[in-house]
């Protein structure tokens, strides 16, 4: 019995440091791969790094910032992402942060207005009438679900119903958004403008129509209530409206702040001073007050991503963009606020985290003519190149 069991004890120690070495064996292995996976993860963080600054910005630690241009750069650090693809969308601090659908409504209560868009391009801005503060209009995002021509009423409380015709309130159109809440006409157009339905949204009979045939099934509507409207016109007009609180829904009153914030978040770069906001707000007109206007920016027949910015008299212009477009280098001074490039310096301003130097500096840097296309809104600098294509 003695030798059998020292024969099983020795088997047992056998298997125990057999166990014992795959054990290690795995934890080795693991060890090595875990190793080899957080290399792999540094080198590829190291990678997108050097991928980014190259197509970027090379930002040197002292206060003199060195901007590398290279031919495949994209060197605008912009927000005007939106604006670049023909997206002029009325701005507000609800506004969907993801990709907006290309056919869209928005509507703002508070400036009781409707702004229109197709295919990602601003179409027409409309006016409206809408819920009374005892049955408001509802807030939110929705979608047309359900169009109608010549609809007929069918009264709250009532079993009565109004068929199409002048006595009707609906007008000759429907469009339907939410049980029972509709985009319609009426046949009191003086109405138009005010709070006054029943949570519908009522327009002008000529709008409504001409708006019904644009409007496919499924489109998206917005409806905010933002009492500092932002608005960019179809010719690039920036303004700013201020409005009444009609639902008394808002708690704190408008602040320069909060303007510049909704800028930001719309993608505008802010050519307008603090002062000129405060008085707008003080006065609550209403009505949107023009500020400045954006412009399209093309060279040499290309057009660019930037925008150009007219305000006070002045044409502002995205330097970056064009450096990239002529391969150049250029070198922006913080503390001197000044740009340099071809061995010459010329002022620039930075607004929106985009920096722009006046048209006529371009034109010291990059030689050119400036040249203005109004049925396209649109400054273009033409340069002429000898013996190369840009």
């Amino acid at each position: 019995m003695d030798s059998m069991e020292q024969g099983y004890s020795r088997l047992l120690k056998k298997k125990q440091r057999k166990a014992i070495n795959v054990s290690k064996l795995i934890a080795f292995v693991q060890y090595i791969m875990a190793m080899v996976i957080s290399i792999f993860m540094l080198l590829l963080l190291v990678w997108f790094g050097w991928q980014y600054e190259y197509d970027s910005v090379t930002v040197a630690s002292s206060a003199q910032h060195r901007i590398m241009v290279s031919h495949n750069s994209a060197v605008e650090i912009s927000y005007l992402n939106a604006l670049s693809k023909g997206d002029l969308f009325t701005a507000s601090a609800t506004e969907l942060k993801g990709a907006l659908p290309a056919c869209r409504i928005v509507i703002n209560l508070p400036s009781r207005t409707l702004d229109f868009y197709a295919k990602n391009t601003f179409v027409k801005t409309y006016p409206l009438a809408i819920g009374k503060p005892t049955t408001p209009t509802p807030i939110g995002k929705f979608v047309i679900r359900q169009k109608e021509i010549n609809p007929w009423w069918y009264p709250p409380k009532s079993k009565k119903a109004v068929p199409s015709g002048p006595d009707n309130p609906l007008g000759y159109r429907w469009m339907e958004f939410a049980p029972l809440y509709g985009i319609h006409g009426t046949n009191a157009p003086w109405a138009i403008g005010g709070w006054v339905s029943n949570g519908c949204v009522r327009m002008d009979e000529a709008d409504v129509e001409e708006l019904f045939e644009l409007v496919p099934y499924g489109t998206a509507v917005y409806i905010h209530y933002d009492l500092a409207r932002i608005a960019i016109n179809a010719v690039g007009q920036v303004s700013l409206g201020i409005y009444p609180d009609v639902y008394g829904l808002k708690k704190q009153l408008t602040t320069v702040f909060e303007v510049e914030e909704k800028m930001l978040e719309a993608g505008i770069p802010n050519f307008a001073n603090a002062n000129l906001l405060e008085s707008i707000i003080d006065k609550k007109a209403g009505q949107q007050v023009p500020l400045f206007q954006i412009h399209k920016l093309r060279v040499n027949g290309k057009l660019l991503s930037g925008q150009v910015v007219a305000s006070q008299g002045q044409l502002f212009i995205p330097i970056w963009q064009v450096a990239a477009f002529f391969h150049g280098n250029i070198v922006w001074d913080e503390q001197q606020q000044l740009v340099h490039s071809n061995n010459q310096a010329v002022p620039g301003f930075v607004k929106g985290h985009i920096l722009y130097v006046l048209a006529q500096d371009v034109q010291s840097l990059f030689g050119g003519m400036w040249l203005w296309q109004q049925g396209e809104n649109t400054w273009e600098l033409s340069v002429p190149i000898i013996g190369k294509e840009s």
